[in-house]
């Protein structure tokens, strides 16, 4: 050590000088002390190398006798000052406190700088060559008798298919995991867990050399000490998937029942601590895989997308939310929106607003209740009476088929994102409208809530079991009941239900335009051409879904004089709009609208028109832009077409 007072005090060595690409050397100075002891790094130059391994700070973080009696007994950081200030009084120090970034291991609950030291410790080989034996083997691409590494079990299973990672691209995060497997540290110096297995005794009979037991139960004998160590809670809780089903016993019923498992869903950040682990275990120990699927689903962060952390107070506690929302509300947030493998955003709102959809579901089973003379557990498919029961019905079989096809290829957010859709959609703002106008829908009223209560039992078992056992009683329970099956999909038998649909979605289109209020009944006019008989027969039905006082239809009608109009399916419809707005208001309202967008249409032209723009900027950056500008003048023609038919 340099320095009088360094040296007088430092331990007499020998240094040796190496060189090694682990150096960088664009980081300080480019040559660096080398604790092989204390960092991983050094530890695989010591290997290479050939270095003496000399370690300087113990288990309580106090420098040790062999760096000299000044600094001996003192903390890390107390010793690194005292360094610094021995340097500083002989002249030997250049500089001082200069902010350098480096990588620094720091523990992750209190911040604290971790020392690594050498240890005694418990290893499995993940390398090491052996026979597997296994008359139970059922490994794809491995015989019994065949020498195998554990590392390589773990490489085959995934390779072979045998294990599927959903998603796909965790493949290459896993490969990457167990391609550079290292011996795998089993041993830990904490209070719970699994004590190592091992026992040790000296007696005269072994010359004072340790005895050593390795086995499940204690020795016999006198004066054995079982090792004060306990297992690596990976390594316990790998052996999960078939310790819990009465292993060792190989007859056990669970164990032949349930094992391997079909699915295991977990996170995507204990990929390789967990289910890696779990694989080792169940290849190695039972020569089968442990499951068939691992689903990952991502890490919960606040609604900036920060990690959810106490320090933070960004937390949101379940319970809480349990509490102020409902369980089944709280369990949709957390899957609709939310992909597999991928981080999702959390906030209360967001919570909160599907316990607004819970309530919705709630009160839609309460209305086709109140609509069902006689419910009956068991009701059949019935037969379509009208074109809305056809059409209700095909949607009915769409989205059985939608949402099995989706949760059998786990994509259980579109799932239920459609089932959403359907539910709100196309049975309350459409077909439950209907049946307030046409009668005796008693019976498909039943098929239907009992499908869809079905079908959203996975996603909200409490409410749909609750309505369930208000229905047939508390002995019914619906998890026991059959998931729908749907039928073949024969194509657009009910498409003529689609004409009026749309028909009504214009004219609610625009009223909203001319923000007239839902409440408010207007008059429609509709040139029907080849569908006027179907308008005719289900002129009823249009009036109410679109809140008409009156509804003319003919095959050819001219533009009646103050109507707005749209045309779709080669028909055109009419509305009247002049007797229920502000003509002056409106049209000031619209001008302004267009004054606001026409300029800004005008712009985005400008700028698309320059090939220094389009040339230079990336591509998704020009494509945004053209992107904006299709929507920008498509809103200028309707404004456009607003303000003559007010004309």
């Amino acid at each position: 050590m340099p320095g009088e007072a360094l040296a007088k005090s430092g331990p007499d060595l020998k240094i040796q000088i190496i060189g090694d690409e682990g150096v960088d050397m664009e980081f300080g100075t480019g040559a660096v002390g080398v604790t092989p002891a204390h960092s991983q790094t050094d530890y695989q130059m010591y290997q290479k190398h050939g270095l003496n391994l000399i370690k300087v700070i113990d288990e309580n973080g106090k420098m040790m006798d062999n760096v000299g009696r000044e600094y001996a007994g003192l903390a890390v950081l107390e010793a690194r000052k005292k360094v610094v200030a021995n340097l500083e009084k002989d002249g030997l120090m250049t500089e001082a406190e200069k902010e350098i970034n480096n990588n620094l291991s720091v523990c992750y609950r209190c911040g604290t700088t971790v020392e690594p030291l050498t240890s005694l410790q418990w290893f499995i080989d993940v390398n090491k060559s052996f026979r597997i034996k296994n008359q139970e083997l059922r490994i794809k691409g491995v015989k019994n008798g065949q020498e195998v590494t554990l590392k390589k079990l773990m490489q085959t299973v995934v390779k072979k298919g045998q294990i599927k990672i959903v998603p796909e691209r965790f493949d290459k995060i896993y490969f990457s995991w167990i391609d550079n497997l290292r011996d795998w540290c089993i041993s830990r110096q904490i209070w719970y867990g699994h004590q190592v297995p091992v026992w040790y005794r000296s007696t005269s009979l072994t010359a004072g050399k340790d005895e050593i037991y390795v086995g499940v139960e204690a020795p016999t004998g006198e004066g054995w000490t079982q090792d004060q160590d306990t297992l690596d809670t990976w390594f316990s809780s790998g052996l999960w998937t078939f310790s819990t089903l009465g292993y060792p016993d190989m007859d056990a019923a669970d164990l032949k029942n349930y094992h391997p498992t079909s699915v295991m869903e977990t996170g995507y950040d204990i990929l390789f601590f967990w289910v890696a682990r779990m694989i080792l275990m169940t290849t190695y120990t039972l020569g089968v895989v442990p499951f068939e699927t691992v689903y990952l689903h991502g890490l919960v962060r606040d609604e900036n997308g920060k990690k959810m952390s106490k320090s933070l107070g960004n937390v949101i506690d379940p319970l809480d939310m349990i509490d102020r929302y409902g369980t089944d509300a709280t369990r949709l947030s957390l899957l609709l929106g939310n992909t597999p493998g991928n981080d999702m955003k959390l906030s209360e709102e967001k919570i909160a607003g599907f316990r607004n959809f819970t309530n919705k579901l709630w009160n839609i089973s309460r209305f086709i209740l109140l609509n069902i003379d006689d419910p009956k557990i068991d009701v059949k498919k019935p037969a379509a009476k009208t074109l809305s029961d056809e059409w209700i019905l095909q949607s009915l079989n769409n989205i059985v088929s939608a949402v099995t096809e989706s949760v059998e290829k786990y994509n259980f957010s579109f799932a239920g994102e459609q089932l959403r859709d359907f539910t709100w959609g196309d049975l309350a703002d459409w077909y439950l409208e209907i049946a307030k106008v046409e009668q005796g829908k008693s019976e498909i009223l039943n098929h239907i809530l009992n499908t869809i209560l079905k079908l959203w039992h996975p996603f909200m078992p409490f409410v749909t079991e609750s309505i369930w056992g208000e229905i047939y009683g508390a002995d019914n329970i619906l998890m026991v009941e059959k998931f729908p099956i749907a039928d073949e999909i024969k194509g657009e038998e009910a498409k003529d239900f689609e004409i009026l649909k749309d028909a009504v979605t214009g004219i609610r289109a625009l009223r909203a335009d001319y923000k007239i209020e839902p409440a408010k009944k207007l008059s429609a006019f509709i040139s029907a051409g080849g569908n006027a008989k179907l308008f005719e027969e289900n002129k009823e039905v249009v009036s109410r879904l679109a809140r008409l006082e009156n509804l003319i239809i003919d095959k050819k009608i001219e533009k009646p004089a103050g109507t707005a109009n749209f045309v779709a399916h080669g028909m055109e419809v009419f509305v009247e709009v002049l007797e229920v707005v502000d003509i002056g208001k409106e049209t000031e309202r619209l001008q302004k609208e267009i004054d606001g967008v026409a300029p800004y249409v005008a712009s985005q032209e400008k700028k698309l028109e320059n090939k220094s723009f389009t040339d230079n900027a990336p591509p998704q950056v020009v494509e945004g832009e053209k992107k904006k500008l299709a929507e920008a003048k498509e809103k200028l023609t309707k404004l456009n077409q607003q303000l003559e038919a007010l004309k």
